[in-house]
């Protein structure tokens, strides 16, 4: 059985392969960017995360059968699989947004379930940034991180800030001032040491 994480993983290293060719090349970045959309429009009849998994495992020839079709100019240059996983993660996002709030329900309950401490709400990742949502199941305290990059700065920006949620639902109190104001750091390894003092902080107050 093919495991979610590992799959969301590889659609996301997809994306990473893609996306940055608008650096050297913005034609093919152009028809990148069409294919994979027109790819991630055949899986428009997938509507859950377990169904894409299995989708991503069942129709390996998507691409292939979407560029049989369209037929772009750039097509020796174009990597497939990474059109097709790259799709796999555009589709993926859409269901995300789609059904955000399902999602994190289902999240929620089996944390409580298996009694976790802590459960990630929402996660999304691209090749110009990421957002993650964090939530202490017990106290609704919740971590909202975010990187971008942008295309013509080389410094990226990472922010961290600390949220307080609905416990019994996940849902973002915006009457709520946040508990830590957001802070923006340049350097990932002291967001991510930031991150992991918030989490201890907030995590273990009653």
């Amino acid at each position: 059985m093919l495991d979610r994480e590992a799959a969301i993983a590889a659609w996301r290293r997809a994306e990473a392969r893609v996306y940055p060719s608008v650096m050297v090349n913005a034609a093919l970045y152009q028809q990148y960017v069409g294919t994979v959309r027109a790819v991630a429009e055949e899986l428009d009849d997938v509507h859950t995360e377990e169904d894409l998994v299995t989708a991503w495992r069942d129709r390996r020839e998507i691409a292939l059968e979407v560029v049989a079709r369209s037929a772009p100019s750039m097509r020796p240059l174009m990597d497939l699989e990474a059109v097709r996983d790259a799709a796999f993660c555009h589709r993926h996002r859409q269901i995300t947004r789609e059904q955000g709030k399902d999602i994190a329900r289902r999240r929620l309950e089996e944390a409580r379930r298996t009694g976790a401490d802590w459960v990630v709400l929402f996660d999304d990742v691209t090749p110009l940034g990421s957002q993650r949502l964090e939530m202490h199941v017990r106290t609704g305290r919740a971590l909202h991180t975010s990187s971008r990059t942008e295309l013509d700065s080389p410094i990226p920006a990472f922010e961290l800030e600390v949220v307080q949620l609905d416990p019994a639902t996940g849902a973002w109190l915006v009457d709520q001032p946040p508990l830590q104001p957001n802070r923006t750091y340049h350097s990932p390894e002291e967001w991510e040491a930031r991150i992991s003092q918030a989490r201890a902080t907030w995590g273990g107050v009653p």
